[in-house]
């Protein structure tokens, strides 16, 4: 019974720690395959082969060829759509995930949104040292690691260490979302264990 209660309320506290409703971009964030969903990638591939085809009117082709151009056209959006459609479960995976740790994510929507630089860890009691927990990280990234913290307060902040892209910012979002997530789940669930956490924030 105190195992439902605490399954139950870790549930609910899961519920409530992400928006309500997904939008387009959470959805997306949350799959490697999201960037097929990115209005301006779709946009671009669909007008090449637009071009194409327009160009290929132009010049007499034959139907075949524009049948293919066609729907080489229309297959950008056709796989935005079916991609969308399939990742329409990502709140109640992300949900799932929540509610499985042995503490509290809070502001997992900022990383949905393609924000957040760090994670602050709030420890219950003692604070591991830095160059240890620097250790662990960079078996996850080398651009992950220990920035500071505060003693009194037996935090330490760790930097998600994903650079945004100019070009590409959609596939740069589920970066930093599979990041926090291996994160979580290779170095601060273990950590727990020997340093009881109470609280990773995304900040």
């Amino acid at each position: 019974m105190p195992d439902q209660a605490h399954g139950s309320a870790a549930e609910r506290r899961a519920e409530e720690s992400v928006s309500a409703r997904f939008t387009r971009i959470m959805n997306a964030s949350t799959s490697r395959f999201g960037v097929l969903t990115d209005p301006p990638l779709v946009a671009l591939a669909s007008g090449v082969f637009l071009l194409a085809l327009l160009a290929a009117l132009g010049r007499d082709a034959g139907p075949s060829a524009a049948r293919a151009l066609g729907a080489l056209a229309l297959a950008p959006i056709a796989v935005a759509l079916a991609v969308s459609v399939a990742l329409r479960g990502a709140r109640r995976a992300v949900v799932a995930w929540l509610a499985r740790q042995p503490f509290p994510v809070e502001n997992l929507n900022a990383v949905l949104n393609g924000l957040g630089e760090a994670l602050e860890v709030t420890f219950a009691g003692a604070v591991p040292d830095a160059a240890e927990l620097n250790v662990e990280l960079d078996k996850v990234h080398p651009d992950a690691f220990v920035t500071g913290g505060v003693e009194d307060a037996r935090t330490l902040d760790i930097r998600i260490g994903v650079v945004d892209s100019k070009r590409n910012p959609a596939a740069t979002n589920h970066q930093r979302y599979a990041r926090v997530r291996e994160l979580v789940e290779r170095v601060l669930v273990p950590l727990a264990e020997r340093y009881p956490i109470q609280s990773v924030r995304v900040k």
